[in-house]
C-alpha cells in the first residue's frame, strides 16, 4: 500500500532522541546515536515527531509501506508498560544520578606546611544535584532565590578554577 510515512535523514540527525520521545507509537528508536524508523507498521503518518526534531532530519514521504497497525502498537505499549511495572526501582528514573538533593559541605582540609609552602585542597562549590538542567526538577528547594549558571558540560574540566571563580558566592 502506498501511504504517507516519515523519512529520517541520518546525515542531518544529531542524535538528540527527541523524535523517539515524541513518537507515541514507538516507531522510532535510537540506533548507534541516530534516529531510525524501526517499525513502518507502527508509524501512523501523523508526524508528532516532526516538530520535535531540532535538526530538520524528519520529513514525510509517500511510498510503499505496510499499513498502520494500531492493534500491534497497543500491544507493544501494553507490553512496555507491564515491563516497566515489573521493574521495582525506587529511584525516579532508575539512575541514582537523577535523585534531586542539596549538598552541604564541610570546609576543606588544610594540609601541613612543607618547605614553607601551604596548600589548601580545592573545594567543590557544587551545592545541588543533578546539575543537568533537563534532569533538575523546577520546584527543587535549591532553586529558591538562586542564581543560574549555564555552562557547557566540559567547562568544569577545561577551566581549572571553575568552581572557585563561578560557583562560589
Amino acid at each position: 500500500m502506498i501511504r504517507r510515512i516519515i523519512k529520517i535523514d541520518e546525515e542531518k540527525c544529531n542524535g538528540c532522541g527527541l523524535c523517539a520521545q515524541a513518537c507515541h507509537e514507538g516507531a522510532i528508536d535510537m540506533v548507534n546515536g541516530k534516529a531510525r524508523l524501526m517499525r513502518e507498521d507502527y508509524c501512523d503518518g501523523l508526524g508528532d515527531c516532526l516538530p520535535a526534531c531540532p535538526a530538520g532530519a524528519i520529513s514525510f514521504e509517500e511510498r510503499e509501506a505496510p499499513a498502520y497497525d494500531e492493534a500491534a502498537v497497543k500491544a507493544a505499549q501494553a507490553k512496555k508498560a507491564a515491563a516497566a511495572e515489573s521493574q521495582s526501582s525506587p529511584l525516579p528514573c532508575g539512575c541514582p544520578g537523577t535523585q534531586s538533593k542539596a549538598i552541604h559541605r564541610a570546609p576543606a582540609q588544610e594540609f601541613p606546611q612543607e618547605a614553607g609552602l601551604s596548600y589548601k585542597e580545592p573545594e567543590s562549590r557544587l551545592s545541588q544535584w543533578p546539575v543537568q538542567i533537563k534532569l533538575a526538577p523546577v520546584n527543587a528547594p535549591y532553586f529558591d532565590n538562586a542564581n543560574l549558571l549555564v555552562a557547557a558540560d566540559c567547562t568544569a574540566y577545561a577551566y581549572g578554577n571553575f568552581h572557585e571563580k563561578f560557583i562560589k558566592n
